[in-house]
């Protein structure tokens, strides 16, 4: 099934999937009294936007959930709140966009010092570790040092995520002209075998042509085939015109099998075995800003609603979905109709990266979103659904939304892959657990499968 043309059947089924809460779905266990901190969060943020309608819709929805439970007067109180140190918290961000890791550090310190009670968030201390290492990683490749580089990236695999696919391909392209080729084909090959950006994969295996062998070229044609065959045509036309630049025509045997060699290991993000749960897919109708601090330093934070949508991508690049989320809003505010779509687009993407899978499905509902988007928004919702779902061991609703993230896309992700064969397992499915960490070893073996197969062994 094309991956980007939905059934009506399986529309009505997502449509459920998507919009329905996931404890509205039956549950395993018994329901929460009242409402956690994550599940406050939409609350919080639409009060403190002073957006009643999207307040009051979500208050309805946590009394319909939570019947017992007698709401705040003050919802901003507590935990989450507005209370502490904003102005202290934009100079962070804006120092760790410039480049002043170690000046940011200490204005953390110092923070904390005047707000005794104000803890980093996470979100913060994560941007300021993967910005560092960023940073490390674009002066070992400017040096020419690729081993530094590749060392660097090991450490801190998430540079190596496909939401960072420049940095896999600068890393191949030094790789390649320090004459490690083979290391260069793995990266290359990780990239193939785990990203789910069909654009990135064409991209990737262009680039891979320019030092691949022919039968490493198959292989990698091979891959793409069988985790996108929706696209076999792209694929067919692909091929034909690189062989073409080499002066021969498509190979008559290319494997349509599985990529048989090493995986790239820390080259893409992937869950851990038992699973840790929680990478999503990035969107994939969009390429990352290439340079997004050097973008929020350029810009001003007074824009107009058009200025607004750019340099809400590069907030959101950065890891700050809170205040993408605001330039969203403001773009979507006025200006043409396509910047308001695009707009609404990054609105819901910021709030799926704030784990608000309720309000990113109430956007995509309501907006006409391109094919593409909408197809980009619903992965993601059902990813995050089904992640949410098995971190609560309910493992029968995991699957469910595992299923339809394999249908709609048109394959199936390798990480979710394997929670869903834990969640089976769990289930009590040993047999269907152990089939489907056999089929997942068949297709790469890892000690990710071989723990599966220990653990559902009959």
């Amino acid at each position: 099934m094309p991956a980007r043309l939905i059934p009506s059947r399986l529309r009505r089924s997502l449509t459920i999937l998507l919009l329905v809460p996931a404890l509205a779905l039956p549950a395993s266990g018994s329901l929460a009294q009242a409402p956690s901190e994550e599940d406050l969060r939409a609350l919080r943020y639409y009060r403190s936007q002073n957006d009643t309608p999207s307040y009051e819709a979500e208050l309805r929805r946590l009394r319909v959930r939570f019947p017992d439970w007698t709401p705040s007067a003050d919802p901003l109180a507590g935990p989450g709140g507005l209370e502490g140190p904003s102005r202290e918290i934009d100079g962070i961000y804006q120092l760790i966009a410039s480049g002043a890791f170690d000046a940011a550090e200490a204005r953390i310190g110092e923070t904390r010092l005047h707000y005794p009670d104000w803890i980093p968030p996470r979100e913060m201390t994560e941007l300021l570790t993967l910005s560092r290492a960023q940073a490390s990683f674009d002066r070992a490749l400017v040096a020419a040092d690729s081993g530094q580089a590749a060392r660097i990236a090991a450490a801190m695999p998430a540079l190596l995520s496909c939401e960072r696919i420049n940095n896999a391909w600068r890393l191949a392209q030094a790789q390649q002209m320090a004459g490690a080729t083979q290391e260069a084909f793995r990266l290359m090959q990780g990239i193939v075998q785990s990203c789910g950006n069909g654009e990135h994969v064409t991209a990737t295996l262009e680039k891979a042509d320019g030092f691949a062998t022919p039968a490493q070229m198959a292989q990698l044609f091979g891959e793409a085939r069988r985790r996108f065959p929706a696209q076999a045509a792209r694929w067919d036309e692909l091929e034909t015109r690189l062989a073409a630049g080499h002066g021969r025509s498509r190979p008559a045997g290319s494997p349509t099998g599985p990529a048989t060699g090493p995986a790239a290991g820390s080259a893409m993000a992937r869950a851990g075995d038992p699973p840790s749960p929680g990478a999503t897919t990035p969107p994939s109708s969009r390429v990352a800003t290439r340079h997004p601090a050097q973008c929020l330093a350029g810009t001003s934070p007074a824009v107009t609603s058009g200025q607004a949508l750019t340099r809400a991508w590069c907030a959101y690049d950065m890891q700050r979905p809170l205040e993408a989320l605001a330039l969203f809003r403001r773009a979507a505010s006025s200006g043409p109709a396509e910047q308001k779509r695009d707009a609404r687009f990054g609105e819901a993407l910021s709030l799926l990266r704030l784990g608000m899978a309720d309000s990113a499905a109430r956007i995509a509902a309501t907006t006409e979103l391109t094919r593409q988007q909408r197809l980009d928004v619903e992965l993601w919702i059902l990813d995050q659904r089904g992640v949410s779902a098995y971190q609560r061991e309910e493992y029968r609703q995991a699957v469910a939304f595992f299923d339809a993230y394999s249908e709609l896309a048109g394959f199936e992700r390798r990480d979710l892959a394997i929670l869903r064969a834990y969640a089976l397992l769990h289930m009590g499915k040993r047999k269907a657990a152990h089939a489907a960490f056999q089929a997942l070893h068949d297709v790469l073996a890892s000690e990710e499968t071989r723990n599966g197969l220990r653990a559902s062994a009959p």
